[in-house]
């Protein structure tokens, strides 16, 4: 706030060791912690038992010129004020006033919303003093009635009865079989994520199948509650809390088959709406062959993942298949004879020999921190699950160019884009060009249904011109009960690879915009996802339309 301004005199590990508190010694045996722990400098040496929270406290307020806590009940009058609970048990305060002075309790300094928050409150400067985390938390219990302003408030809280009696819903063989079946019937239709949704008019079940959402059948009003309260066990998420979103995970096996359910519930105006991915473990496609590449950029692939270092990207929107893309190159370069350390978000599926490790952001687990980390693992292939900042790009950058192979991703609408897009987020065009080996944009269109494929005639009827290489048939799905009145049964992929040849590479250093950079591509012989799909149409494995759905907006693929 205003009044209230914090300088920092040194740092905090020096003036411990000054006050006496640790020894050179230790503080530099925190230090090396600290790139590869997600804490802080003051976290690491609690937990290496070097100093107490109440030392590290003592020195923070010395630092920052405050003081620490010490409590007078006798002169201590707590305040109330006008704030959200939410808002309070997210960044824990207290208030009270002391021989006519306000002072504001804190344990961390870091969030300024408090400030902010307070400084609405009163006028007067207010001081603030630090205290132990625990002695925070007790003070917040004792004075300020979170769970009965939560119901003022109108939140949704529920008490201990109600848990119980959602709990024994959850448990009576109705629901459970419903569940059940409902994931049986997702399995079973091939969807790819089951959406339970809480509408004004009640809850809403669809499926996604073939990257299409189709509506369920509605349940019975009694049971809907329930139905996400046993969805909530399943995936160990607190039946109780439906405020905040969760996250949480399902193991199962249902009708003989492995499968792997990732759980996510938010809360809505109407209650909580939950979205289960369906993971089956015996489905994942690790065979380079069976994504649908065309031959020659599933051959140009196959040599680009194999050489000594450099970046290779994948671009495309979310659901386009880049996740299973990557799993395919890793499994075929996977030899035994080279470390391979994966940085996910989430971890889809393990992979035999690989080592795969899961972001978590919320401990400070990035992925640029977690990259940072893995390059000292002595690694031979790096994947990235995503290129999401100039941290994380930085470092895959230099990570090539030091000998290691990484794999990322991108969102992008086109191979071309990829540069672009790689610049922005601060990259040197010197170093993309020294470190890009190629760049593969895909998108998934569905497959026409084999059972009632029927001709729609020539593709120039469609299309209003003959494209090149000459007219052809093409085909639709008329609709039957193998694809549930849909003409279409999975999915295959369209493909353009871009190899950044020694033209292009100039072209990069040089900093030649988009459209010359597109202009070098199809000198080059680069042939655009359109153009595949066009070919897939022609084979009579999908639709123009779905060639079309999926490329709008991705260069060359417009009509």
């Amino acid at each position: 706030m205003s009044s209230v301004v914090f300088k920092k005199k040194e740092k905090i590990g020096e003036l411990l060791v000054r006050i006496g508190k640790i020894q050179p010694s230790q503080l530099e045996r925190a230090l090396t912690h600290l790139e590869t722990v997600p804490q802080s400098l003051g976290e690491i040496l609690i937990s290496l038992g070097f100093i107490s929270e109440e030392d590290i406290l003592a020195a923070l307020a010395e630092q920052l010129s405050l003081k620490a806590y010490e409590p007078q009940p006798d002169n201590d009058e707590f305040l109330t004020f006008d704030i959200s609970p939410i808002f309070h048990r997210e960044h824990p305060f207290a208030l009270f006033r002391r021989n006519e002075q306000i002072i504001l309790l804190l344990n961390n300094v870091k969030d300024g919303d408090i400030f902010s928050a307070v400084e609405l409150l009163f006028p007067e400067p207010v001081t603030v003093q630090l205290c132990p985390e625990s002695v925070l938390e007790s003070i917040m219990e004792e004075h300020y009635d979170l769970g009965r302003q939560d119901a003022e408030a109108g939140e949704l809280l529920i008490d201990e009865a109600d848990v119980d009696r959602l709990k024994d819903m959850a448990s009576e063989a109705p629901v459970i079989k419903y569940v059940n079946t409902l994931i049986d019937t997702g399995l079973n239709r091939r969807a790819s994520d089951i959406h339970i949704e809480s509408l004004e008019e009640g809850q809403l079940i669809r499926f996604r199948v073939d990257g299409i959402l189709q509506e369920y059948e509605i349940p019975p009003a009694s049971m809907q509650a329930a139905i996400i309260s046993r969805t909530k066990l399943l995936a160990g998420l607190d039946i109780a809390e439906r405020r905040i979103p969760q996250d949480g995970k399902i193991s199962l096996r249902i009708s003989g088959r492995e499968v792997d359910l990732r759980v996510s519930t938010m809360p809505t105006i109407y209650g909580e709406g939950v979205v289960i991915r369906i993971l089956e473990k015996g489905s994942i496609i690790l065979d380079m062959s069976q994504l649908g590449m065309p031959p020659e950029v599933e051959k140009v692939f196959g040599r680009l993942i194999t050489v000594a270092n450099g970046i290779i990207l994948v671009t495309g929107p979310t659901g386009s298949g880049k996740t299973t893309t990557l799993y395919c190159a890793m499994n075929k370069i996977n030899s035994g004879s080279n470390k391979i350390i994966t940085l996910e978000d989430p971890v889809e599926y393990q992979l035999h020999g690989i080592n795969q490790i899961q972001v978590r952001s919320d401990i400070g687990l990035t992925f640029a921190r977690g990259l940072r980390s893995i390059v000292r693992q002595d690694p031979d292939i790096i994947m990235v699950g995503e290129i999401r900042d100039f941290d994380t790009a930085e470092i895959a950058v230099q990570s090539s160019l030091t000998g290691h192979l990484v794999f990322s991703t991108l969102h992008t609408n086109d191979a071309v884009s990829a540069i672009t897009r790689m610049i922005d987020i601060g990259v040197e065009r010197f170093l993309i060009a020294s470190s890009l080996r190629g760049i593969m944009a895909q998108r998934l269109v569905r497959s026409i249904c084999p059972e009632c494929r029927e001709s729609k005639g020539l593709i120039s009827e469609n299309l209003g011109y003959v494209p090149e290489g000459g007219d052809f048939e093409m085909f639709i799905g008329r609709g039957c009960k193998n694809c549930s009145g849909t003409g279409y049964i999975g999915r295959v992929g369209i493909y353009e690879l871009l190899p950044l040849d020694d033209s292009m590479c100039r072209g990069v250093a040089r900093g030649v915009d988009q459209d010359e950079l597109e202009k070098i591509a199809a000198s080059s012989g680069f042939k655009p996802m359109f153009l595949d799909g066009l070919d897939k149409v022609k084979s009579g494995i999908t639709t123009l339309s779905e060639v079309v759905r999926v490329c709008r907006g991705v260069s060359n693929g417009s009509l």
